[in-house]
């Protein structure tokens, strides 16, 4: 299936939703909430990861646009979040900064060290 590069409705719906939703997940969570609907810049690529960023057909997908709060803890407020894709998202929401760093840092050691992997291989650096 070929996809597009959101229109201007679908990012004002999607912005709208991200709004919404973070809204509710602050009061649940008890974080401070103090975003306005245009506070959140949907790019038409994930930053993290390079990949379009689009709605899932009535269910969230791999490239799904979500809110992240950079630094949890502070909550949903300016310049504390970014719009990335929902993949970016779980890869980053179970570890702390060291912990991805580690699991970075052994990955690259153990295959560089036990594997051969051709060095034009783009998905390993």
């Amino acid at each position: 299936m070929v996809r597009h590069t959101l229109t201007v409705t679908e990012k004002d719906t999607i912005q709208s939703d991200l709004y919404r939703w973070a809204r509710g997940r602050a009061r649940k969570s008890d974080v401070p909430f103090r975003l306005h609907v245009l506070d959140i810049a949907i790019p038409n690529n994930c930053p993290v990861l390079d990949i379009p960023l689009f709605k899932g057909a009535g269910v969230s997908c791999d490239n799904s646009p979500t809110l992240d709060r950079v630094i949890p803890e502070l909550g949903y407020v300016p310049g504390n979040i970014i719009v990335i894709s929902n993949r970016a998202n779980r890869m980053k929401s179970n570890g702390s900064w060291r912990e991805l760093r580690l699991l970075v840092d052994f990955y690259e050691e153990h295959i560089t060290q036990h594997w051969m992997v051709p060095k034009e291989n783009p998905t390993i650096h």
